[in-house]
Formats: structure tokens, sequence, C-alpha cells
């Protein structure tokens, strides 16, 4: 990939003050945020120095730190299993990274600092991969089982905001609910617990990370309650179709995507506050940066519910497409986003203008849209396809998104090709580490 000048953003564009507990994710005007692994022993400062970039569990999305950097997008392809790594500009795969031979890589998570990559398990097994994004490389393989708990399909990676900690869950499990915590400095997994629901899915950090809060996909659904310190259940609430959970921008609430509502917690007193009826329900949310509005799926209602933050309602139902469920959001515009409808048997994504709180259009791709990601220009989009051997490439540049359209549909991945991230070349990830 041809290089280009870049430099480390001063991150004044990230300027969202989250002061919960004493905690503040605001960055100084005159500071940079920094690449590299996290290291044990470090200090909440230089922890929260770190590039954060990983959208899907986390708040934090640092894109100011990386725009106009070479990059490319990683694609895990579940079936091989192999990762794709796809050169957008030029359109096309230039590597497969080889996993070995065990399946089941169904999601990339970047590690604060954005040094190194794991892929998280989807199959009925335990394994962890750790790719170096120097080298495109595996450089290590561990199993998340431990504590005499043998944990299944530990799918979806939380971080925290303070400290090199992650937690991961056991999404397949339908008679044991536990959570791992995994070190982000060692890139290994700390300890084990169990909980009262089944099948841990969505756990995240408050962000003064004293708290855990995690849905779980089995029956008995709900949210369950952590303590970060002692490692301890403090409750279990029991919720019906409870599935997706996400946390609002502020912090302030954990939200949770059931059979026909959302329901909403205080991140502070763990108690839920409301609960707003929905059609459908069940697919994940996002959230606008401001935290003025957020998004969720209506899965069975093919549709996407838009929730008003500040009074806690529902404005409006948007129709979209089979399993609706996720809402993608461009970094250059987040006026507009691409919202995945990821039926086995849909092959469209929808443009959704979050000003108007409508569908601009349907741009079709490969069968089973699963997940988005974009470069930080905003420029291109990455669709993975689940039930193709190709994933699809959306060129995403303009400024009116009717003009939005599909580049290829034949970006070379595999079966069941499912989480896909934006990173920073070798190249230029080796000229920014400090």
């Amino acid at each position: 990939m041809k290089s280009k000048s870049f430099f480390i953003a001063v991150v004044s564009a990230f300027t969202v003050a989250l002061g919960i507990s004493g905690v503040s994710l605001e960055a100084r005007s005159d500071s940079k945020l920094k690449f590299g692994a996290p290291t044990e022993g470090m200090s909440t400062e230089d922890y929260q120095s770190l590039v954060f970039l990983d959208p899907q569990n986390t708040i934090r999305m640092d894109w100011a730190a990386v725009k106009g950097m070479d990059g490319l997008f990683l694609i895990d392809n579940q079936g091989e299993p192999t990762v794709s790594v796809v050169d957008y500009e030029k359109g096309e795969t230039v590597k497969k990274i080889d996993l070995g031979e065990i399946a089941g890589n169904h999601h990339l998570w970047v590690i604060p600092g954005a040094r190194y990559v794991w892929s998280s398990q989807r199959y009925e097994t335990d394994l962890f991969w750790t790719i170096d994004l120097l080298t495109h490389e595996v450089v290590d393989k561990f199993n998340v089982s431990m504590d005499g708990k043998t944990v299944i399909a530990p799918l979806h990676v939380g971080f925290a905001y303070t400290q090199p900690l992650a937690v991961v869950g056991n999404i397949l499990d339908k008679e044991h609910g536990y959570l791992t915590f995994l070190s982000t400095a060692t890139r290994k997994p700390l300890q084990t617990i169990e909980i009262s629901c089944h099948g841990a899915r969505d756990a995240m950090f408050t962000l003064d990370d004293s708290m855990v809060f995690t849905t779980c996909q089995q029956e008995p659904k709900g949210v369950s309650i952590v303590d970060v310190k002692t490692r301890k259940e403090i409750k279990m609430v029991p919720i019906e179709g409870g599935r997706a959970g996400a946390m609002s921008p502020d912090g302030k609430y954990f939200m949770v995507g059931a059979k026909g509502q959302i329901v909403f917690f205080d991140t502070k007193t763990g108690d839920q506050v409301k609960s707003i009826e929905v059609p459908g329900g069940g697919g994940n949310i996002t959230c606008l940066p401001d935290g003025s509005k957020c998004y969720g799926g209506l899965r069975k209602a093919e549709a996407v519910a838009v929730i008003d933050m500040k009074n806690l309602e529902l404005l409006k139902v948007i129709e979209t497409g089979p399993d609706a469920n996720r809402l993608y959001l461009n970094p250059a515009n987040t006026r507009y986003g691409l919202f995945c409808n990821e039926a086995g048997k849909s092959d469209i994504v929808t443009v959704i203008d979050t000003e108007k709180d409508v569908a601009v259009k349907n741009i079709f791709t490969g069968l089973g849209p699963h997940n988005i990601a974009f470069n930080p220009e905003g420029t291109r989009a990455a669709v993975t396809t689940k039930k193709e051997t190709v994933a699809t490439l959306i060129d995403t540049s303009s400024a009116d998104p009717m003009e939005w359209d599909v580049i290829t549909t034949d970006l070379a991945a595999g079966i069941q090709n499912n989480g896909v991230r934006w990173v920073p070349s070798p190249e230029a990830l080796k000229a920014v580490l400090n």
C-alpha cells in the first residue's frame, strides 16, 4: 500500500467529559494519544492516553488520532479459519492470516493501543487468537477456560476504561453463566467467575470500571451486575427475551435490547429505571456520539427504533430489512450510517439519516450482512456477509449518501465471514509506535 503523510492528531476532537466517580475520559487539548501495548502496573493516565479503536463494546473511539493514516480492514472468516487483510484503496484482499486448524474465529477486537488484535470464538470451544498488527501473524493462542470452569463461545469482549483489563462471556452455554476477566497487558485470562444467568453475551464496564453489566442470551435471560474489585455478582435481573447490551455515551445507562422492549439500567445504582415498548426487539444498540439519540435493532419487526435519550422515549420506528440488527455510523459524518439487516436471506444494508431519522436507500451486498467497519475518513466501508465466501466493499466518500454504492461484492474472504475491523497498516504503525 502506498504510504500517506500522517501524524498523531492532537485529540482536541475527543472532548466529551464523562465524570463518573471522579473518572473522566476527556482528553487534554495539548495531549497526544499513543500507540503500543498496555503494560502491567501502568497508571490510569498512561492507560487512557492509549488509542482506542474498538467500536463494538466500548464507548470511546479515537478516530481523530488515526485520520490520514494508512489502514486496512481485517475480516474474520469463521469457517476456514483465516483472517482476510483487505486493502480498501485497491479494493482487494492482499493476505490471509492462517489461524491454524480450529475454526470459530468470529469477531476481531483491537486491544487499546492498537498494537495487537484478539480474535474471539463463536464455536463451542474457548480458543482465542492474538494477532500482531506489525506482522499480521498469529503470535499467541490461548484457552479462556480456567478456575475449573469450562467456557464455550467467549464471543464479545468489553474493554475497561481506566486499567488494562477486559471481560468476555460464554454466549452458547445453556447451563452456566461465566465471565472471564483478561489482562490486555499480558493478553491472558485472569479469572473466570460464575453468574446467575446463562450464556453471558455483552459484558461491559462502567466508565469508572467499578462494575460490569452483562446481558445473557440463554435462559434465564436477563442482566447480571458484577463488582469488578471483588469479582462477585451483585445481582441478576430477569428480562424476557433479553439479548443485546449497550452503554450510553455518558455512561449513565446500560441498555438491553429484549423481546418487545428496550430496558434501561442506572449504572450507579444498578436499578432498572425504565422499559420502552418496541415492536420486535433484541437487536444491537448504537448511540450518536453526543448521546442525544440511540438506535436499537428490532430484528423480527425488520426495523430500527429511535430513542430520545433525554426523556427515554421512543421517537419513531424506521423500516429497514430482515433481522434488522445494528447501525454503524460514518466517522467522518455521523449524520449517516449503514444499518445491517443480517438475515441469511437478506442482501441489503440500509443507509440511515440520523438527523431526519429516515431510511435513505438500500445498498445490495452479499447474503447475510453481519458486521460493518468504516475507515477513519469515512470514505470506505467493509461489510461482512456471513452466507458468502466473499465480503462487500462500499464507496461512502460522497457527502450525499444517495451516491454511496458498492465497489465490489467479491472481496476474498471465507465462509461465515463475520467480524470486521479497521486497523493501521504495519507501515503506519511502525512510524508511530512509542
